[in-house]
């Protein structure tokens, strides 16, 4: 959801019934216009009137209008944008009194908006806490000025008020601007700290830092004690509809989906909604920890079992130590939830059948055979109907799902887009070139060939949907290896039926091909035992859900990094020669007349870019 929608609009709409009890608060009491108009001054001397203009100015400053001095509006604005003094005072006294006009603003901002968030409901509890501080704040500092009877006309008791004013000025700007901002942008409970965060971070001053953290700490703790229920409990502790996570009761059917379609971070529950504007922008980082600790509450307590007592004061922790705080409950309880599932369900069963699956690449050659039965596998992909894959993958996933049971979980699909420029644009490698790949003359079916995993609903977690993505990079790769060594070795043993002495050049040249691919296989595959071999070792020393998703991401990295296709020049070289293969099958190996050339440009490039087969 963009950051444009009005969440204190949204928030209204539900909790007014809720409130409607209370009926309208009254009217506020600060600066009620005067309709009189100003009264001429006849024959008042500038004595008199530094006297009594010093009493209106004390006046003005407790929050009404005066005879003689009063705020201007423009149409389109509620709050005054100057002031109005009565034109018969002495030239010099108005002068005084309108030096006096930046800070009667804001403190008409402060009590009167301050006013507005103390008691409109609509505003969220976080709002109305900090308007409610600030108010206190600023009577607690501008009230002895107001009260102050001891002033000496012979110094100018007007410019003496003045001095006063404007050492305090500094504090009520930023209580202003506070009040401002959480009145005009219609902010609501982490948004509300983040403009708290925004104006300290950009504060010079130390008083104003100081005055700002004060604040800031009123908003936190709100904010602190939710996350704490959360996070430790499951609990949503926040009848004010003002945090981060809302309940889908109390927003319709197409709100929601508008949210969770433009969220990034989603909640495992159809019960509650995750609201990433309402999250401090500082704490954004932080948001997934929140969130898993709720999906492992849920967790546990469906499993039922025993949650501890709340025993962290969260609303005494600062940002830093709430972040340490809700890393250490997200490790804790994810290790007690790694330890239930592993215990109830076949987990590291399910992890090894993938791993043989996709990155050992059990059976491939049966997959490409059923592929060849049904001459799919080197044909353009649009001219392979869904039926025929379909039929495929059945047969591929029937038959291995009988010796890896997880497989039933898998099955045969179109990938996006080309393999090996999906790696160009993946993190698995290194110097890729910026600019995309040559598109291919025609896209074959071995070029997009891919599986498509369906997680069982308690699987979801532990083998997600991003790690699976990230196998299939090996399984495509495997199989453009596989598929090459194949083709080569019908072309061999095709060449080897005719015995014909004129063929030798040729077969020379397929033998090394066929050397090339097969060098880059058992590399491959090497790089693979290492990694499931490291896999299975670290898995055993595995504390926490996090942990296990790092060390399955982990795997792949160390395939490409132990094979060298982390660097895209031998992931360039591999390319070039399965494409060579591919592109003119068993048919064009034997019959091509550009073969020998095709292949002493890949070698001279390989040279140039000081590759080693």
């Amino acid at each position: 959801m963009t950051s444009a929608v009005n969440w204190k609009a949204v928030r209204a709409g539900v909790v007014s019934k809720r409130f409607a009890l209370l009926g309208k608060y009254p009217p506020c009491p600060w600066y009620r216009p005067l309709k009189e108009e100003f009264v001429a001054l006849q024959n008042v001397l500038p004595e008199e009137q530094e006297h009594f203009m010093n009493d209106e100015v004390r006046m003005f400053l407790a929050g009404y209008e005066t005879e003689n001095i009063r705020f201007s509006y423009n149409a389109d604005s509620d709050s005054p944008v100057g002031l109005k003094v009565n034109p018969s005072l002495d030239p010099f006294m108005r002068s005084a009194i309108e030096r006096f006009k930046n800070i009667f603003i804001s403190v008409w901002n402060i009590r009167v908006y301050g006013y507005v968030l103390k008691h409109d409901f609509s505003f969220s509890l976080t709002a109305r806490a900090v308007a409610y501080d600030i108010v206190t704040r600023f009577d607690k500092l501008l009230r002895p000025i107001i009260e102050e009877r001891c002033y000496d006309l012979a110094d100018f008791g007007l410019n003496t008020l003045s001095r006063t004013v404007a050492s305090v000025q500094s504090s009520i700007r930023i209580y202003a601007n506070v009040i401002t901002s959480i009145k005009k942008d219609s902010l609501v409970g982490g948004q509300v700290l983040t403009m708290l965060y925004n104006l300290r971070e950009n504060a010079i001053v130390t008083k104003d830092m100081h005055d700002l953290q004060e604040i800031f700490m009123v908003a936190w703790k709100v904010f602190a004690v939710r996350v704490g229920a959360w996070v430790e409990q499951g609990l949503l502790n926040d009848s004010e509809l003002e945090f981060i996570i809302w309940p889908t009761s109390a927003l319709s059917p197409a709100v929601c989906s508008k949210i969770v379609s433009n969220s990034s971070i989603r909640l495992d529950s159809n019960d509650y909604i995750l609201i990433e504007d309402l999250c401090p922008s500082f704490l954004l980082s932080l948001l997934p920890s929140i969130v898993k600790c709720g999906y492992y509450n849920n967790m546990i307590s469906k499993a039922n079992m025993g949650q501890e007592k709340t025993s962290t004061a969260w609303s005494e922790l600062n940002v830093t130590q709430l972040q340490r705080k809700v890393h250490e409950f997200e490790k804790s309880k994810s290790s007690v939830v790694l330890k239930h599932l592993r215990a109830s369900m076949s987990f590291d069963t399910a992890i090894r059948d993938v791993m043989m699956l996709l990155l050992e690449g059990r059976e491939i050659d049966i997959l490409l055979k059923h592929c060849q039965k049904e001459s799919i596998l080197e044909r353009p992909v649009e001219e392979v109907s869904k039926q025929q894959l379909r039929r495929v993958s059945e047969m591929f996933i029937r038959g291995l799902s009988s010796k890896i049971p997880f497989v039933s979980n898998f099955k045969l699909s179109l990938s996006n887009g080309y393999i090996f420029e999906e790696l160009r644009t993946s993190s698995l490698v290194n110097d890729a070139p910026r600019e995309p790949l040559k598109p291919l003359d025609k896209m074959l079916l071995l070029d997009v060939l891919c599986m498509a995993y369906t997680p069982p609903t308690k699987m979801e977690k532990l083998i997600p949907l991003y790690i699976i993505q990230m196998y299939t990079f090996v399984f495509r790769l495997y199989m453009q290896l596989r598929a090459s060594i194949t083709c080569l070795s019908e072309g061999l043993f095709e060449l080897g039926l005719t015995r014909n002495p004129s063929s030798f050049p040729r077969a020379a040249i397929l033998s090394a091909l066929y050397r090339n691919v097969v060098d880059l296989t058992v590399d491959f595959a090497d790089a693979v035992a290492l990694a499931t071999s490291n896999f299975v070792n670290e898995m055993a020393e595995a504390e926490s859900i996090d942990a296990v998703l790092k060390l399955q991401k982990d795997v792949v990295f160390q395939i490409f990094a132990e094979s060298g296709l982390n660097q895209w020049r031998k992931l360039a070289y591999m390319m070039r020669l399965v494409n060579l293969v591919s592109r003119l099958g068993v048919s064009g190996l034997l019959n091509s007349t550009t073969l020998t050339e095709d292949y002493y440009v890949i070698l001279e490039d390989v040279e140039s870019m000081e590759l080693t087969e």
